[in-house]
């Protein structure tokens, strides 16, 4: 893992976000876009750019689809010309004109280009929870600035309890996907219903953009897991040197629980309490031929199915560790599909084995070789404060094998401080759940069970 540059630990303080100047079709209308798109088969789907600024200052904008509960989708890119912007994605581009009191706007995907207006719309509609904070609150927000590693400005909002002197402060810590400082997922904001009720216990909390999404500057695509634990050491550097808070812990879903394990074991007293949700306790390849099995049990694969299927997934994963450079292992995996049976390959396309991790989009990138190389446990064996880790028992991402793991590298570490307690009926979002699968979370309107938010709060009041 890289060292922070040393002088920019000295400058990695919290400020207020001081916007740059900047003159601009995007900058000089942000706020909320959206149309009616109308794709090929007729059918007619909103869709919309959020238009801001990042935390650095600079024009930026993110992609949203309503109709499909997709938010802040991450660009990749944008240029401004007079009246005009290119907004590059992955998956396309938009093109937007400046029309007076609307853009006209064209989507760019796979050759074709589809016309839409996006007119000025409050917010982007998007589905209630029962548990989605709601004023008045007991807190005062900041939204501020935070120089991450290398270079990258990450936005974040710092939430602090009012009437509380010197409150204890938590930085939470989000799993992996383009996540904002809310971590939304399927219409429920996981991380604004956890720091509302951490706030409401008397406890500040801070939470960022990852880097690359939303007000994070940065490269989301092509980042690395070091990277993302060099951000929370900056974030962490940037609390301690305001000096106005009481103690200072971590808490960690799914890969965020191993990447605060990682920076709790670099940094020592500097972290005062790590709570694990749904973390990762086992080798990269282990867990994600564990997810990958999961996911073929929920599409209702037979055992002889699974077999077949995990064989094909072994010898994927295989060639991704053992081809270091992008485009020779791309290759490599396409000769390897080229040359499966046609019955394999209708069941790969059956059970959908060809998506997530198992795509040859993320094969292309330097994430999914070093999250499959990676070992969580000797981070964990390192980590000396108090833990408390729980995992849901109906977790398909990470299932309750996890846990085991993180138990016992603590254990053996020495860690004599450590709560670790399987959650019944729990999914990997700590729902009330019947099935667990994926498929589930956006049905649940709960979105964190209340005994589950209990449970960490009364962690965090204990002397």
């Amino acid at each position: 893992m890289k060292l922070l540059n040393q002088a920019l630990c000295a400058l990695a303080l919290l400020v207020a976000l001081e916007p740059v100047a900047h003159a601009g079709v995007v900058a000089d209308h942000p706020g909320y876009w959206m149309g009616d798109l109308t794709l090929p088969d007729g059918r007619v789907l909103k869709s919309g750019m959020e238009l801001f600024k990042r935390a650095d200052g600079s024009a930026w904008a993110s992609f949203a689809s309503p109709d499909q509960s997709v938010y802040d989708i991450p660009v990749i890119h944008v240029e401004e010309r007079g009246d005009t912007a290119q907004i590059t994605l992955p998956f396309g581009d938009m093109t937007i004109t400046w029309a007076g009191t609307s853009f006209k706007a064209e989507w760019h995907q796979g050759g074709a280009s589809f016309p839409l207006e996006l007119k000025r719309v409050s917010a982007f509609p998007h589905r209630t929870r029962p548990q989605d904070p709601v004023g008045p609150f007991p807190y005062t927000e900041k939204t501020i600035a935070i120089p991450g590693a290398d270079g990258v400005m990450l936005g974040a909002t710092l939430s602090i309890p009012k009437g509380v002197i010197k409150p204890d402060v938590v930085v939470l810590v989000h799993g992996s996907g383009p996540e904002t400082r809310d971590e939304e997922v399927a219409g429920h904001r996981v991380f604004a219903v956890l720091a509302d009720h951490l706030l409401r216990q008397g406890i500040a909390v801070l939470r960022y953009d990852k880097r690359g999404v939303s007000r994070s500057t940065g490269d989301y695509e092509h980042h690395t897991q070091s990277q993302l634990v060099d951000d929370l050491a900056a974030v962490v550097d940037a609390l301690k040197a305001r000096h106005e808070f009481g103690r200072l812990g971590l808490i960690g879903h799914s890969e965020g629980a191993q990447i605060a394990a990682a920076v709790t074991a670099s940094k020592g007293r500097s972290i005062d309490f790590l709570v694990s949700l749904g973390g990762v306790g086992l080798p990269g390849t282990d867990l994600i031929l564990l997810q990958d099995e999961q996911a073929a049990k929920d599409r209702n694969a037979s055992t002889e199915d699974i077999t077949r299927l995990m064989r094909y997934v072994r010898g994927f994963y295989q060639i991704v560790i053992a081809e270091p450079d992008n485009a020779a292992r791309v290759a490599a995996l396409k000769a390897y599909q080229d040359a499966l049976p046609d019955t394999d390959k209708d069941l790969i396309a059956k059970y959908e084995m060809n998506r997530g991790t198992l795509s040859l989009d993320l094969a292309a990138q330097p994430f999914l070789r070093v999250l499959l190389m990676a070992d969580p446990r000797p981070d964990w064996r390192r980590v000396r404060c108090p833990v408390l880790a729980l995992n849901g028992s109906l977790d398909h991402q990470v299932p309750v094998q996890s846990l085991s793991g993180i138990a016992a590298a603590l254990s053996e570490g020495g860690n004599k401080r450590v709560e670790s307690v399987v959650v019944p009926s729990a999914n990997h979002l700590f729902q009330t759940a019947k099935t667990g699968s994926e498929a589930e979370y956006g049905e649940i309107e709960e979105t964190i069970a209340p005994a589950v938010l209990n449970k960490i709060s009364a962690f965090f009041r204990k002397p």
